[in-house]
């Protein structure tokens, strides 16, 4: 957690009674401490006022272009200077210019579409936190009113006007820790904002475990508004009692960055990138830049992230779910389940961390070439049982973690159920993502979640489906996830997020046309792979791999599959199978599996017979040997059988005899008949 000094401001009650002659403070103005999960979400750099607050003198805040932790140490003289310089500058009011007018008239930059921003740590009358020592203070203020030893350090008190109580806390290396400067009353955040010229920079809140909101942070400035004492704990007062100086540190970023993890990748990232800069050995930006990278499909450098926060932190047993997560989507479910195993024996004081591995585990232990539903179930089972209990749970941030993982956790069962041996599985089915979606719409109306919940409530249900083999009509789920997808299509700016979502909903949208042919109903299932290959298309714009490619491919021969196979409309068929040909080739034989070969061979047999019937001999003829190829290397690797040669040999003798070709023709007619033998042994 970030240790800005609200450390500092915990002080407050220590001070009071360490400076007996100090007039005590009145209560709104002693913010609270931070406590120990406090969770702040931006800071901004601070530049000189434009503009006094009303009733309240200039605070002189300035911010300072030097690289953080690498300042330059100023010398006491070039601090006097400038300190004098400014108490000028206070004393009378600037004129301003014409062109200072024309500037203030210029439209402010929405900071959430600004570039970087500059590191310019905060000054306040000539001291800079992390730069200037004592030696430096007194040189520049004079003579402490108060000193005191506290456990946590050297505290000076002084009265710097307009300020009747300034105070600077040193850090063991002798260097200023934070300067904190209270004010007379409080003012709003908005207006101190504006004042320090901070309003073009992207703040974050900064709040204790019981989401309690303490404060506002500017990261690149090192500056915290510390909220006056706010009657109603679950609305801010969002005015600012005291200032908070300190040098800049990855924290804030780190903490900013978390804030947005699941709405812009691209800020998130770059918060990240900016605190690895300051702290490379961060574990928790290494663990958070990890998810982004996830979220954005860029496996391989998540697991390497996620990797570097287990090095860093091996104790910590969220950073182990990460991984595990990051080496399941590469396919490495082995190590994948190593991780889980070990996340769930490290979070036994962490229930919802262990709901989380429990889950995680039931999702690997369902997946992978040899999949055990009944032990996945009992995994999802226990996830539920661990987390139920915390569905009551005072703590914002564990409560609303516990719902997350029940709505993943009977998502999870729904999809054991739907593809293990089950009686009645699809009232099962269906009652368990019933569950899963009441949870979900509470996260949502309750806890302010996104409609991302819903959202993935109506995607993995649409896979369960599937495994039920057409038992359950997809009509009402397909629309409630077109509907909340193109809700959150529309409302993202980020690419890479939007292309996330399109890519979800098209997929979605695949299960949806297999599970319509499963019911026979050929013409909603056009409809529903057309409509995917709308979204998938998109997306894969956006983030192209030859992977992604190859399953756009899949769909386009679905699709041109169901109006060759059901409508014998050859001619609109091998349009579909024109646009899937390409991207299937993408996808080198050599990173296929056996499973691969063998649906891919079997596509190519089925396209050529389209291929023939529209009159387009030679390439239908080409198709089916390429077919052919990969079956056989399918049997070979145990994924088909011998037996499943026979039609795809039979074509091709046709088309050669067909072609006049009566020696190929009489060769696959033999091979046909030799494999049709076999399966009668």
């Amino acid at each position: 957690m970030w240790r800005f000094n609200l450390r500092a401001v915990a002080l407050s009650a220590t001070m009071l009674m360490a400076f007996g002659s100090v007039s005590a403070i009145k209560a709104a103005d002693v913010i609270r401490p931070l406590e120990a999960k406090a969770q702040p979400e931006s800071l901004m750099p601070e530049t000189s006022p434009t503009k006094p607050l009303a009733d309240q003198p200039d605070a002189s805040v300035h911010g300072k272009p030097t690289p953080a932790k690498n300042r330059p140490k100023a010398s006491s003289s070039e601090a006097s200077s400038k300190s004098e310089k400014k108490a000028h500058s206070d004393a009378k009011p600037a004129v301003k210019t014409a062109k200072q007018t024309a500037d203030a008239l210029l439209p402010i930059p929405d900071p959430m579409e600004s570039g970087p921003v500059s590191i310019e740590a905060a000054s306040f009358k000539g001291v800079i936190p992390g730069v200037s020592a004592k030696a430096d203070v007194e040189q520049t203020w004079g003579s402490p009113k108060e000193v005191a030893q506290t456990s946590q350090g050297l505290v000076q008190l002084y009265s710097i006007k307009p300020f009747r109580r300034v105070e600077i806390h040193y850090a063991a290396d002798g260097k200023v820790a934070s300067v904190i400067v209270r004010f007379d009353r409080a003012f709003s955040a908005e207006a101190v904002a504006k004042q320090l010229d901070l309003a073009t920079i992207r703040p974050v809140l900064v709040s204790n475990e019981m989401g309690e909101v303490l404060g506002l942070a500017y990261p690149e400035r090192g500056v915290l508004f510390a909220f006056e004492v706010s009657d109603d704990p679950q609305t801010p007062s969002m005015k600012v009692a005291q200032l908070v100086l300190e040098p800049i540190s990855a924290e804030p970023f780190v903490l900013r960055a978390q804030t947005m993890l699941e709405s812009r990748y691209d800020l998130s990232q770059r918060d990240l990138e900016q605190a690895l800069t300051l702290e490379p050995d961060n574990a928790r930006a290494h663990w958070l830049q990890a998810r982004v990278l996830t979220a954005m499909d860029k496996s391989d450098a998540a697991v390497a992230e996620a990797a570097k926060a287990v090095k860093l932190d091996p104790k910590d047993a969220r950073y182990r779910v990460t991984h595990a997560q990051c080496l399941a989507q590469l396919g490495r479910l082995p190590q994948a389940m190593n991780e889980a195993e070990r996340a769930i024996a490290l979070s036994d004081k962490l229930p919802h961390v262990k709901a989380q591995a429990f889950c995680l585990t039931g999702n690997l232990i369902a997946s992978g070439p040899k999949p055990d539903y009944k032990k996945a179930l009992s995994f999802h089972s226990q996830a539920i049982q661990t987390a139920s209990p915390l569905l009551t749970d005072p703590h914002p941030s564990i409560r609303i973690a516990a719902k997350e993982i029940l709505v993943d956790a009977h998502l999870g069962a729904a999809h054991d159920i739907a593809w293990g041996d089950w009686k009645e599985k699809s009232k099962s089915v269906t009652r368990w993502i019933e569950r899963a979606q009441a949870i979900a719409e509470d996260l949502v109306n309750t806890e302010g979640a996104s409609n991302e919940r819903l959202f993935r409530v109506h995607t993995r249900a649409m896979a369960a489906y599937v495994g039920v083999r057409g038992g359950i009509d997809p009509e009402t789920t397909v629309k409630a996830a077109v509907h909340t997808g193109d809700a959150l299509i529309k409302i993202t700016r980020e690419p890479a997020r939007k292309a996330r979502i399109q890519w979800d909903l098209g997929m979605a949208l695949y299960d949806a046309l297999q599970v319509c042919q499963m019911r026979s109903d050929y013409d909603n299932a056009a409809q529903c792979g057309e409509k995917a290959a709308e979204y998938l298309a998109a997306a894969d714009r956006v983030q192209h791999s030859s992977s992604s490619a190859f399953l756009l491919g899949r769909l386009y021969f679905r699709i041109g599959a169901i109006h060759a196979a059901h409508d014998q409309d050859y001619k609109t068929a091998i349009v579909w199978f024109d646009k899937a040909l390409p991207l299937l080739e993408q996808l080198p034989t050599a990173e296929m599996t056996a499973a691969d070969l063998a649906r891919h061979g079997e596509s190519l047999v089925s396209m050529g017979v389209s291929y023939w019937q529209a009159k387009q001999e030679r390439r239908a003829v080409a198709l089916t040997q390429k077919g052919i190829r990969l079956m056989e290397q399918a049997v070979g690797q145990g994924a088909l059988a011998d037996s499943s040669l026979t039609i795809p040999y039979n074509n091709l003798s046709a088309m050669h005899r067909k072609l006049g070709n009566a020696e190929q023709a009489s060769r696959f007619e033999e091979m046909a008949s030799r494999t049709k033998e076999e399966k009668l042994k």
